[in-house]
């Protein structure tokens, strides 16, 4: 077998593995969460929510999701998916095991990266989809709303959650490594988690900008008013070149490690 077939059939492996797993339930739960709680709100208070005449609700609704959504819950989304889908093969020693099998080493760690990228940018559209859904629904339950009467900008809002996604590249890089690195589940997650909060705190000081877990919130603050790097966003770029470095570097440090 060439190298990329090796690649292929584990990650065909692994996404099979990965739906038997909680890690596939909380990419859709996590995804429909938020829109469902704002339909519910919609639902219950949508005499104050009514927009005024010749205003789309669409903006309003959509805008407000991403902004609740992006700077904290998809960091802490990431950080605890990552820690889930590969403490599934700690926990049952299938690390060990296909490290030991004939295959490239590299394979193997990749092929778990393609299944956690796939898992988040599942939960996007699980995201994206459940707002439109809900939407149309409050236009059908409550039509005081004016749903139904205009078009969300589809890609408008599509390039704010892909920006998102590119914001957010740093933050797995580093969060896959550590999860792999570390047989114990806590590890991973208690970084992950202080660094989230830290990336809060410290996203409106200028040194965020070398602050991958800062990066989601001023994808969303900055916009394309933020520094540019060659005509693009310097917060896509940091991250996509923090994400390839912790990447290479994760895998050769697991390629030395001896994994009992």
């Amino acid at each position: 077998m060439t190298a990329i077939t090796f690649y292929i059939s584990n990650t065909k492996n692994e996404l099979i593995k990965l739906k038997r797993t909680f890690a596939f339930w909380l990419a859709v739960i996590s995804g429909i969460m938020i829109p469902l709680l704002f339909f519910i709100v919609y639902l219950v208070k949508y005499e104050k929510l009514i927009p005024a005449e010749g205003v789309s609700p669409w903006n309003k609704f959509m805008l407000d999701q991403i902004r609740n959504s992006i700077p904290f819950l998809v960091p802490m989304f990431i950080v605890l998916i990552t820690s889930l889908i590969i403490q599934v093969e700690h926990k049952a020693t299938g690390i060990k095991h296909l490290f030991a099998l004939p295959i490239p080493k590299w394979s193997v760690y990749y092929s778990k990266l393609f299944v956690v990228l796939s898992s988040i940018i599942a939960s996007y559209i699980y995201f994206f989809i459940a707002i439109l859904i809900f939407g149309s629904l409050l236009g059908v339950l409550r039509p005081e709303l004016n749903f139904l009467e205009f078009q969300p900008e589809y890609f408008k809002y599509i390039k704010m959650l892909s920006l998102s996604f590119v914001a957010s590249l740093g933050i797995v890089g580093l969060q896959f490594w550590l999860s792999f690195r570390f047989k114990n589940f806590i590890v991973p997650l208690a970084v992950g988690m202080i660094m989230v909060i830290i990336g809060l705190i410290a996203s409106r000081a200028p040194e965020a900008i070398y602050f991958p877990y800062a990066y989601n919130i001023l994808s969303i603050s900055q916009g394309s008013n933020g520094p540019q790097t060659f005509g693009v966003s310097t917060v896509l770029v940091y991250s996509v070149v923090f994400f390839l470095i912790t990447s290479v570097a994760g895998y050769l440090d697991i390629r030395r490690l001896n994994v009992k």
